[in-house]
């Protein structure tokens, strides 16, 4: 029985386990967006074995119709939104029946076992068995309805001015057409795929779509896509050659909206084609998503590549995009997954570099870790030697793989 519909390379992740980087699991297609955000979730979503065990509950099934009952009935804002959603008690009841249908050996212990573990999207529980269901359960349930609470009713997301819904939540615009019109293809949507979790989660992917927020997705897969022929050298790489692993590069989106690459973004660019010349390391990662200005359809690190390839001549095999940071955390964070997924040695530091005043900030004393820290709840790097006024030496961290359901455009 083939228990996913798509599975990433063998290589795709990885998980620092007693020193050791686990790369032999299978996880499902990570170009979704439920997979990105609410992986547990999306895992569940995909399991032929773990669906039958769940629809064998008459809880969750009972909570699974009453959830379409109540989005086809919701006639105002509040109750469209508030039907999107989980309330508390149905996150409560549902993850005491996920703990209460868990036994060692079943659909749910395989996930935990070949899927959640390895991955390190949650290993910042410590929980097992049955208590570990229900903590990331109750992570991706809240996760859900943080998505909807940003998109559908206009809360303020952790950067309003880059992040915020697209629309003005009391315009007719949005309360008689953009919302009615989600609400009606969610209910028709989850005719065919109905689970206790499936109108959330809809309701996610729809709202996300309508406000253009689907950047977590940009260039996916990336092994397939822009990153191909880098990631076919990565095995090929003499690493002793080299004193570092690559080169990040920290994004710097344009000010002008007509503008696709922004000049500080060509000089740091530039400074990273310079030491790669030198022979400082084999790979460089340019880093940034579709971030500056609001709205704006440029990718920072995409413009940076194709940069680098026709002004410098950079060859592709060397460049390795992360198109999806939107903040200088997460250029580190998702810098250090590629590496991680990609196969890159993990107990050599890579360097950084950006402007002076920005790497003053990554320095193990100053702000960005204590900004991780408050943001993402781990620093996803280990800062090393200040090489430069723009340079610095960087280990990349196994804290990196663990998912931020509330950051859903870049998780």
């Amino acid at each position: 029985m083939k228990l996913f519909y798509a599975f990433c390379l063998a290589c795709l992740c990885a998980l620092a386990v007693q020193g050791q980087v686990r790369r032999d699991y299978r996880l499902v297609a990570p170009h979704t967006v439920e997979s990105k955000n609410y992986y547990f979730t999306s895992l569940l979503s995909h399991s032929e074995k773990a669906d039958s065990l769940l629809h064998a509950s008459s809880l969750l099934v009972e909570i699974s119709q009453a959830k379409q009952q109540r989005l086809l009935d919701a006639k105002t804002t509040a109750e469209r939104i508030a039907a999107m959603k989980f309330s508390s008690e149905e996150i409560k009841q549902i993850g005491e029946e996920l703990a209460r249908l868990y036994e060692k050996g079943n659909p749910l212990d395989e996930l935990l076992t070949f899927h959640v573990l390895p991955s390190g999207c949650y290993r910042q529980y410590k929980e097992t068995g049955a208590e570990l269901i229900r903590k990331i359960w109750t992570q991706d349930a809240e996760g859900m309805n943080y998505a909807v609470e940003v998109y559908a009713a206009g809360r303020k997301p952790n950067y309003p001015a880059i992040d915020s819904i697209g629309f003005d939540v009391n315009s007719r615009r949005f309360t008689e057409e953009i919302l009615p019109a989600c609400q009606e293809n969610v209910a028709l949507w989850n005719q065919k795929s109905p689970a206790f979790y499936s109108i959330p989660l809809k309701s996610v992917c729809m709202l996300l779509d309508v406000n253009d927020r689907r950047q977590s997705l940009d260039y996916e897969p990336l092994g397939e896509t822009e990153n191909a022929e880098a990631y076919r050298q990565i095995g090929q790489t003499d690493w002793e050659a080299y004193p570092y692993t690559a080169i990040l590069v920290l994004g710097a989106g344009p000010e002008d909206p007509r503008e696709r690459i922004s000049p500080e973004g060509k000089l740091r660019a530039a400074y990273a084609a310079m030491l790669y010349r030198q022979h400082e390391a084999p790979f460089i990662i340019l880093s940034g998503g579709r971030v500056h200005p609001y709205h704006t359809p440029y990718n920072e690190a995409y413009e940076m590549k194709k940069y680098l390839m026709e002004v410098w001549q950079i060859p592709e095999s060397a460049l390795i995009m992360e198109p999806h940071a939107r903040h200088t955390t997460t250029n580190f964070r998702n810098a250090a997954r590629i590496m991680f997924r990609a196969g890159f040695p993990m107990n050599r530091y890579a360097i950084a570099t950006s402007s002076a005043s920005h790497i003053d900030d990554v320095a193990t004393d100053s702000s960005l870790p204590r900004r991780c820290q408050r943001e993402l709840g781990y620093v996803p790097y280990r800062a090393g030697k200040r090489l430069a006024q723009r340079v610095v030496e960087f280990m990349p961290l196994a804290e990196s793989l663990i998912i931020n359901p509330k950051e859903p455009i870049d998780p």
